[in-house]
């Protein structure tokens, strides 16, 4: 059953087609009868000016008739009997005369109307100036008479009356008129079926989007347009479904970051409320043994709500960047300097792999060096005593890559479309001594699209990852 909304729109929207339908008819339809009126006169007036001269011919065969009978005896017979064509009709042989010839006294001899026996000759030739006389030896024996031509079809048509001077002419057009009026009338209602049909057919689309679009604005973001539609209604539902999507993906994203917030700060929290209730208890003493802790939480607590802040910048793009041109060979020597000791004390060997030359990049060089902090620290973790962890650079096609390569144990192939993700970590227990935060790789993702650039991770499990930062060479812009 039809909404009553759906009624409405396909109610406004078949007037509507109506209305255009019936204007744009109209001045068709005006513009037809003006043009076909205007041509009919021409052609009119056109075998008007040409009957006199038939006329004439007609009354000269007539006479000649009548010279070699010396009456009217026949005259009937002879007409209808003489050749077609030129013989009688010089003009386009669809078209007859209408002819009536009587003799001189006004006897009808032969008429293709409906008249009289008798004609007033006085009326009909100041009625008819057509009229021709027909003569033999120089005295008038009868006349012709010839008003108008009409088409071959409706000569069998009766006309009463005297002589019709353009009764034949109004007829021929109320005929034209009536079958135009016919012809519209069937176009009306051909149009008013079409435009029923049409207006439902594109008032179904309107409907099921309206649902769709109702249905997400009350939160039920897994509502989608279910029908296939063909040309740009079908591209509308794919973009209407993908925005659907997005929404629901956004929604997903948004409540997990609340879950993973909540968590990533249950632990501290949990941590400094049962020492200091300890302490204020007398549980434990105000010792550094037991105030140390609560302020090793408290930094971590710190250090997360700045990653949480410098996430937020960076992904509304409103984190400032100080761009330099910047030594990226410089930067990973640096950073082999700095995370060195960790290494080693982890028992994994670092590998610096940098060419002579190494162009250029226009960057923030602390932010740069975040980035490649974060998967620095991300590699050692998830390398075992014994592995290698790779610090490559190289130019190609305009950018500058660095690669950071590890020999851990790799990440699943369902999990690196997951891996830049918010609070993402390699171990489902969410150990922060496996896995940190879960904000690292996001902030580093979100540092190289600022500077214009590209990351992508490369791994398969039991072979390592590659981690590839790509950035272009040149200024950039902040």
């Amino acid at each position: 059953m039809p909404k009553l909304g759906d009624l409405t729109r396909r109610f406004k929207l078949f007037w509507q087609m109506l209305s255009a339908f019936m204007v744009t008819s109209a001045i068709i339809a005006g513009g037809v009868s003006m043009s076909g009126l205007h041509t009919f006169r021409m052609v009119a007036e056109g075998l008007e000016a040409n009957l006199p001269d038939d006329s004439q011919l007609w009354a000269d065969r007539l006479g000649a008739y009548y010279e070699s009978t010396g009456d009217w005896g026949g005259v009937a017979d002879m007409i209808a009997s003489y050749p077609t064509g030129d013989a009688w009709a010089p003009w386009d042989a669809s078209w007859v005369p209408a002819v009536a010839v009587s003799a001189a006294d006004g006897e009808l001899l032969y008429s293709t109307l409906s008249l009289g026996p008798r004609l007033d000759i006085a009326a009909a030739i100041h009625d008819n100036p057509m009229a021709v006389p027909i003569e033999s030896d120089g005295d008038v024996v009868g006349y012709v008479f010839m008003p108008w031509l009409v088409p071959a079809e409706a000569s069998g048509l009766v006309v009463e009356g005297p002589l019709p001077t353009g009764a034949r002419r109004y007829d021929f057009l109320w005929a034209a008129l009536k079958q135009f009026l016919t012809t519209l009338g069937l176009v009306v209602v051909a149009g008013l079926l079409v435009g029923a049909t049409l207006s439902r057919r594109i008032t179904r689309p309107l409907q099921d989007f309206a649902d769709a679009t109702t249905q997400i604005a009350d939160g039920h973001l897994s509502a989608r347009v279910e029908h296939e539609y063909p040309g740009e209604l079908g591209d509308l539902a794919i973009s209407f479904n993908a925005m659907a999507s997005e929404l629901q993906r956004s929604d997903e994203l948004r409540r997990n970051m609340t879950a993973d917030v909540a968590h990533e700060l249950r632990t501290p929290l949990s941590v400094i409320r049962g020492k200091l209730e300890g302490i204020l208890d007398g549980v434990y003493p105000a010792t550094e043994d037991h105030i140390v802790p609560i302020l090793e939480e408290t930094e971590i607590l710190t250090h997360l709500v700045e990653d949480l802040r410098v996430l937020a910048l960076a992904e509304a793009r409103q984190l400032s960047l100080d761009l330099r041109p910047t030594d990226i060979g410089h930067l990973l020597r640096d950073a082999q300097v700095n995370f060195g000791p960790l290494a080693e004390d982890r028992g994994v060997f670092m590998v610096l792999d940098v060419p002579a030359n190494l162009p250029s990049v226009s960057a923030d060089r602390q932010r740069l060096s975040q980035v490649l902090a974060n998967l620095i620290t991300n590699a050692l973790r998830h390398t075992p005593s014994g592995g290698t962890v790779t610090l490559a650079g190289s130019a190609s096609d305009g950018h500058v890559v660095i690669e950071v390569m590890d020999t851990g144990a790799g990440i699943a192939a369902e999990d690196l479309d997951h891996v830049f993700g918010r609070f993402w970590r390699g171990e489902r227990s969410r150990s922060r001594e496996s896995g940190g935060s879960g904000l690292g790789l996001a902030i580093a993702r979100e540092l190289v699209l600022l500077h214009g650039g590209a990351i992508e991770v490369e791994s398969a499990l039991g072979c390592g990852s590659v981690f590839r930062c790509r950035l272009p060479v040149g200024l950039g812009s902040d």
